[in-house]
């Protein structure tokens, strides 16, 4: 599997921290999968000719060997979801158990990774498919990117088998070069990441921080039906 470049962080620790709590993370060998954390950002949702402002919050709990992800994004009226990822926290990072999906217009959904019989099962359809090593949810994916972009040197492509609402996807995203970003945080030196549109996929670009044990302090995601949802972070609490 492919692993992710280093990039010199002297420029990235030097970057400004947000007053909310950040200077308070610890980065040890296991950050950011060792603390509990709650990451709070501006949202804005636009489809078509239509943008709306809305806020978004991701919180990571980790409890011995368990971790719960909670994350809700909202802008009224164009675009709400809340998802949920349970599972364990071994050495090859974040291993989920389960994921669920509530959204604006449509039935709830969920999927069930079971790992001793090597089958992840999808509730919209009813199927199932092999599990694959290191296989992630959409949300578990985010902690273990910045998990991963830490604790791992090598190229500039990562491949990763993600469980989305009705199967299994090889995301393949590309490490570009660091980027400076200011968002309503502060400033920082990231590492960004991009997975490149292809037809009939999603769009998804993340840029981490190395000042902030690699955590997400921006994201942009686009849809096949023309809607774009992009968070800016606002301000981060260890809880």
């Amino acid at each position: 599997m492919s692993r992710f470049p280093h990039f010199a962080l002297s420029v990235g620790l030097a970057a400004a921290l947000p007053s909310a709590g950040a200077a308070e993370l610890v980065c040890g060998a296991d950050a950011p999968l060792s603390a509990s954390v709650r990451l709070e950002y501006a949202v804005t949702a636009t489809r078509s000719v239509l943008s709306l402002s809305g806020e978004g919050v991701f919180e990571y709990r980790r409890q011995a060997d368990s971790y719960r992800i909670d994350s809700t994004v909202t802008a009224i009226g164009i675009f709400e979801s809340r998802q949920s990822s349970t599972g364990a926290v071994r050495r090859e990072g974040l291993v989920p158990r389960l994921f669920t999906l509530r959204s604006s217009y449509r039935e709830p959904r969920s999927i069930d990774f079971d790992w001793a019989s090597r089958r992840v099962t999808f509730s919209h359809t009813g199927r199932s498919e092999p599990t694959q090593p290191q296989m992630q949810d959409r949300l578990s994916m985010l902690m273990q990117f910045a998990w991963r972009q830490r604790a791992e040197p090598g190229t500039s492509t990562l491949e990763l088998p993600v469980a989305g609402p009705r199967h299994v996807t090889t995301f393949v995203f590309k490490a570009e070069r660091a980027e400076s970003v200011t968002v309503p945080a502060g400033r920082f030196e990231t590492v960004k990441l991009e997975r490149r549109f292809e037809s009939g996929d999603d769009e998804f670009e993340v840029w981490l921080a190395p000042a902030l044990c690699s955590l997400p302090v921006r994201l942009r995601f686009a849809d096949d039906k023309g809607l774009v949802i992009e968070q800016r972070l606002r301000a981060v609490r260890p809880l």
